[in-house]
């Protein structure tokens, strides 16, 4: 029986909704060209991950029904913001070792566990090392990206980095490139080093002006891309050779100014910081609409994959198996049912002697009681139980603060490292805590990053047993 391959659509609907804005461009694959057929922009009102996405569905639907735009097979940039990188050697290994190392290390670098994230890997090397860059996405904002597209009544493709899909961002090996995009709430980064990516970071690098408006801080911008620039390991850095700049002209002349004495000792051209006749965010999902109709795939893919249809028969072959095994577990229940109610018909007629043994029991009970009012360290009071306990109940229930580690150090000194979704949940959780009586000296060790938030705290348990 052959199969029918799943045929690429011939037009998509290339989206960008990062910063309160809507971008999209119709694309469309023709015998002799590709080319854009419309594109749209408009501010949104509702955060992306907002509680309710069939209302942030409903109004991108709106946006592009007053477009007049009806493609309902979509690509989606992801905000950068979303995106989480981890750098790691790898040494010379078979594919399976190769990926066992990395799942390791995606352990060791993510703040949540390999499965609770969609992962894309980029390799790259230098004459002597190999590397790879692995970017994650959690499937919480996936999932609810989804929600909001199948809301606004779209179907998507792929997900992917709409800064990688630029001309020139992801350079060949000898040509390596930072690309750093300036816009008027913040920077994303990029540095292509060694044939694949080598840093991906976005910059919170705003500050607010005397007239209450968020400006970019120019010099907070180039301190940390010198900062990125020297993370890359020496070996690959020396591939670099251009610094595009790209965003407003004032902002990137500004800093083509600041930056050009740098530029020059590390041996980069800087290129771009001219007046660009359209916004970085518009090219760049042309770029993406257009690379998936040429070539069917991204360069960095986020999209959880669709089970094939063997996958879907299999899982309803297996389904059938399933409900045999499940008879057949029936049947042996009822001759487990069977076998123990012979057994209590044997304890029925042994409970005879079993009275017979009554008086030493009772002593034995005796005895034990003995023993407890003896043996002071002898604890059934289960405080740590009883610690954990009361930290969980201070804990939101959707989980936007959870805890890796809970460690009770005598006599009763508790540290508890975790991840929070956002500032303001954190905050929350920590004051729960500190209303609570039995928990005294609650300090704030560490915080870092903001969304996700790595936190560690610790605290003086000063409740009495059991409570």
């Amino acid at each position: 029986m052959k199969w029918s391959s799943r045929k690429r659509p011939q037009s998509v609907l290339a989206l960008s909704l990062t910063e309160g804005q809507l971008r999209a461009a119709h694309v469309a694959r023709s015998k002799n060209a590709i080319a854009t057929l419309r594109t749209v922009a408009a501010p949104l009102t509702l955060d992306l991950l907002h509680p309710e996405p069939e209302l942030v569905g409903r109004e991108l639907r709106n946006h592009l029904e007053a477009a007049h735009l009806r493609e309902r097979h979509c690509i989606v940039a992801l905000p950068a913001g979303w995106i989480m990188t981890q750098h790691a050697t790898v040494p010379e290994l078979s594919p399976e070792d190769t990926a066992s190392l990395l799942q390791i290390e995606a352990e060791k670098g993510f703040p949540c566990a390999p499965d609770e994230l969609q992962i894309a890997r980029s390799p790259h090397r230098s004459a002597t090392e190999r590397y790879v860059t692995q970017l994650a996405v959690r499937h919480e904002q996936i999932d609810r990206l989804g929600e909001v597209l199948r809301h606004a009544g779209l179907k998507p493709v792929s997900y992917t980095v709409g800064l990688a899909a630029l001309p020139g961002a992801l350079a060949p090996a000898g040509q390596g490139r930072i690309t750093l995009v300036v816009e008027p709430k913040g920077a994303t980064l990029l540095v292509a080093a060694g044939g694949g990516l080598a840093a991906l970071r976005t910059l919170e690098a705003t500050i607010e002006s005397e007239a209450g408006e968020h400006v970019v801080n120019s010099a907070a911008i180039a301190r940390e891309l010198r900062i990125t620039y020297e993370q890359v390991p020496p070996d690959v850095r020396g591939d670099i050779r251009q610094l595009a700049l790209l965003g407003e002209a004032r902002l990137t002349g500004q800093l083509a100014g600041m930056l050009g004495e740098w530029a020059r000792d590390a041996g980069l051209a800087i290129v771009g910081g001219d007046d660009r006749a359209r916004p970085v965010a518009e090219e760049s999902i042309e770029r993406m609409a257009e690379r998936y109709l040429r070539d069917g795939a991204a360069v960095f893919e986020f999209l959880p994959p669709r089970p094939s249809r063997w996958a879907q028969l299999t899982a309803r072959y297996s389904s059938r198996r399933l409900a045999t095994a499940g008879f057949a577990a029936a049947a042996a229940a009822v001759l487990v049912a069977a076998a123990f109610g012979w057994q209590e018909f044997q304890l029925w007629s042994l409970r005879s002697e079993w009275q017979g043994m009554a008086a030493q029991v009772t002593e034995l009970d005796a005895v034990q009681a003995r023993i407890r009012e003896f043996r002071p360290w002898y604890d059934t009071t289960f405080r740590n139980l009883a610690i954990m306990r009361r930290v969980v109940e201070c804990f939101p229930d959707n989980g936007s603060v959870t805890a890796k580690t809970f460690e009770i150090h005598a006599p009763a000194n508790v540290s508890v490292t975790g991840t929070a979704r956002d500032n303001a949940s954190l905050l929350r959780t920590l004051e729960q805590l500190r209303q609570a009586k039995e928990i005294q000296g609650l300090k704030i060790e560490q915080i870092r990053g903001k969304t996700p938030a790595q936190f560690t705290f610790t605290f003086r348990w000063v409740g009495g047993p059991g409570s």
